[in-house]
C-alpha cells in the first residue's frame, strides 16, 4: 500500500492542538515543510513557543522536506523531476540534532533561502502590472467587468486565475524562467510532472491575482505581506508532491490548493483526514 503524505501550514500546526497533532504524526505520513520552521524562527513575539512546538512534532514522527528553491535546484542539477518529497536522511539529521540539544536550531543554513524569497516579494510588488499585462490582457479585462463578483468569491478568482494561465504556452512561460535554474533548458520542465512547471503556473497566478487586487502601490507593510503569500504559496507548490494539504488559511492556501490541484486533498482539521491515509507506524 502506498504511503499517503500530508504537508501541513502553519495555520493548522498552531490551529490544531498540540497533542492531538504529535498524536496523528504518530500514525500519518505527516510533512513539516522547511517554510513552515521558516515562519516559526522568524516570529518575533512567539519564536520560543513556535520553535518549541515544532521541536515536539518532528520528534512524534513528523518529517521535513526541502524547500522550494532547492527542489527546483535539483530538478535543474538532475534535469528529472523531483522525487519523493519528503526527506528522510535531513529529518534523520534534524532529529538527532534535537535530541542531543532541546534548542531547535537548524542543521542547514537557510539564510539565503529567507533572503532569496524576500527578493522575490519585492520583485513580485514591482513588477506583477507588467507581467500580469504581458500575459493575459484580454482575461484581464474580464476580470475588470467581473470584479465585485470576483473579490467576493476567492476560490472562483482562483480558478479563474488557473483557466488563464491554462490557456496559456506554459512551456514558453517555463523558457523564460528556467535559464535560472539549469545549463540546459531545452531539457529541463518538460511537463506537469516537475515541481518548477507548477512554481511557474503558480507564480503567475499571483502575478494576476496581485495586478488585480492593485497591490505593489508603495505601503511599506505590503512587503511584509508578499513575503507571506510568498510563504503560503510555498505549501500549496509542495502539494504537487503530497497527496493531501492540513491547513486552516481561508484567505489564499485552501482556496488557491483547491484551484490549482482539484483532485489532491485539502483538510480543515485532522478529523477530516480520511482512513486510507493511516500508516500504523506506532
Amino acid at each position: 500500500m502506498k504511503l499517503k503524505q500530508i504537508i501541513i501550514d502553519k495555520d493548522a500546526f498552531v490551529g490544531i492542538n498540540l497533542k492531538d497533532l504529535c498524536d496523528f504524526a504518530r500514525n500519518h505520513f505527516l510533512i513539516l515543510p522547511l517554510v513552515l520552521y521558516d515562519e516559526c524562527s522568524t516570529n518575533e513575539k512567539k519564536q520560543q513557543e513556535l520553535l518549541s512546538r515544532f521541536r515536539k512534532l518532528l520528534l512524534s514522527d513528523g518529517y521535513i522536506c526541502a524547500s522550494r528553491i532547492d527542489i527546483v535546484r535539483k530538478e535543474g542539477e538532475t534535469l528529472k523531476p523531483y522525487g519523493f518529497l519528503a526527506d528522510l536522511d535531513g529529518t534523520n539529521k534534524w532529529r538527532k540534532v534535537l535530541k542531543e540539544d532541546p534548542r531547535l536550531i537548524n542543521p542547514n543554513n537557510d539564510d539565503d533561502i529567507r533572503e532569496r524569497r524576500m527578493e522575490v516579494a519585492k520583485f513580485l510588488l514591482e513588477y506583477n502590472k507588467e507581467i500580469a499585462e504581458k500575459l493575459a490582457p484580454k482575461k484581464l479585462r474580464e476580470a475588470e467587468a467581473r470584479r465585485s463578483w470576483l473579490e467576493a468569491n476567492r476560490l472562483e478568482r482562483y480558478r479563474f486565475w488557473i483557466e488563464a494561465i491554462d490557456c496559456q504556452d506554459v512551456n514558453a512561460l517555463i523558457r523564460e524562467e528556467s535559464v535560472k535554474f539549469t545549463n540546459s533548458p531545452d531539457r529541463f520542465c518538460l511537463s506537469s510532472a516537475w515541481v518548477f512547471w507548477h512554481f511557474v503556473r503558480l507564480a503567475y497566478v499571483v502575478y494576476l491575482d496581485y495586478y488585480f487586487l492593485k497591490k505593489g502601490q508603495g505601503a511599506e507593510t505590503e512587503q511584509m505581506h508578499a513575503l507571506h503569500d510568498l510563504n503560503d504559496i510555498e505549501y500549496v507548490l509542495l502539494l504537487s508532491r503530497a497527496n493531501g494539504l492540513l491547513t486552516r488559511d481561508e484567505k489564499l492556501v485552501k482556496p488557491l490548493a483547491q484551484a490549482a490541484f482539484p483532485d489532491k486533498d485539502v483538510f480543515s482539521s485532522l478529523d477530516e483526514v480520511p482512513y486510507e491515509y493511516l500508516c500504523h507506524w506506532s
